[in-house]
């Protein structure tokens, strides 16, 4: 395991039992990321980037089956680590911020009542005590922009509209204070100002607790604005990673350019969009690339070797044919 690194995941592989199928949906995934650094997982719907942030923290169905060489965080490798174990990380040292906050809440509970149990839960770890649970919800709603906490503890979950609900998401999470966040599409059906606000919130939160964030997002433009390090998922598998400016600025895998390319035509409001041609998806890893189908440079050696990840600049690696050439 990398010195440096706060999360370190090798070769992480999840499947589904689909039938008397198993559908592989991500392809021997590897990053890592650094203490305080937030890494961007991009990428279009059914890349596998939700399922990888669900793999991490074991919230996927009984029916699923996640293996990896080795999936260290703070020096422990977490695949050895029984269910029991790793409940005790979960949450305290390991938290997610979901796509949709409603599903994060108990309909039937208050706002006051999830932040109780979070801080309960954290000092019962920590050991740790000090101010009335109540005091300190009230300072981390503030924190969030909560401008009546009282108010919003004694609020129900349907009572909140979906900036706000998700402003309380984070309270809780920051209630925790985890060191690894992951955050899936957290603006997700939020209008542009509240989604410029949540985005902000969470950077400013992120830093307040020096936590390290997988930002799953299929956004170029907000994976730019709080990213340090990008990598872009296609058919399960991670096919470039580099800094969120050189990704950005100069993708160098065909799939990561498309999605530029598509993103600029948005920007402009070009009166037709640029959009990749095909359908997304991918074949599996050992029929060749999985960008074959819809790759507009193919050559026929990509229908039957699987390209590796090459260094294509400092730091910043591209999986394609055409950089082994």
């Amino acid at each position: 395991m990398s010195a440096s690194a706060l999360m370190q995941v090798v070769n992480l592989r999840t499947a589904f039992a689909v039938g008397n199928e198993r559908v592989e949906a991500v392809r021997g995934v590897s990053f890592s990321i650094a203490p305080g650094e937030v890494l961007g997982l991009i990428g279009e719907s059914g890349s596998g980037k939700t399922v990888t942030g669900l793999s991490l923290l074991r919230l996927l169905p009984p029916h699923a089956s996640v293996t990896a060489d080795a999936m260290h965080f703070r020096g422990r490798d977490l695949t050895r680590l029984s269910d029991q174990q790793f409940r005790s990380l979960q949450g305290i040292q390991l938290a997610m911020i979901f796509q949709d906050p409603v599903g994060s809440f108990n309909p039937a509970k208050t706002v006051a009542w999830h932040l109780r149990h979070a801080i309960a839960r954290r000092r019962a770890c920590a050991g740790d005590d000090g101010i009335s649970w109540r005091e300190e919800a009230q300072r981390i709603l503030q924190d969030v922009g909560i401008r009546l906490p009282e108010r919003a503890l004694g609020s129900y979950p349907h009572q909140l509209s979906g900036g706000m609900l998700q402003r309380v998401l984070i309270a809780i999470i920051m209630a925790l204070r985890p060191a690894f966040i992951i955050a899936d599409e957290p603006t997700t059906n939020l209008d542009n100002l509240v989604e410029r606000q949540i985005l902000d919130l969470i950077r400013e939160q992120q830093k307040k607790l020096g936590a390290s964030v997988l930002f799953v997002t299929h956004d170029l433009a907000v994976a730019g604005e709080i990213c340090d390090r990008i990598a872009v998922m296609y058919a399960g598998e991670i096919v470039e990673i580099g800094p969120s400016h050189d990704v950005l600025q100069r993708p160098r895998h065909p799939y990561a350019q498309g999605l530029l390319q598509t993103s600029v035509s948005l920007v402009r409001r070009d009166e037709y969009l640029y959009e990749l041609r095909g359908e997304p998806g991918g074949r599996g890893a050992a029929e060749g690339c999985g960008f074959v189908e819809r790759c507009p440079v193919a050559m026929a050696m990509c229908r039957s070797r699987r390209p590796s990840l090459v260094d294509v600049g400092p730091g910043h690696t591209s999986r394609c044919l055409l950089h082994e050439q």
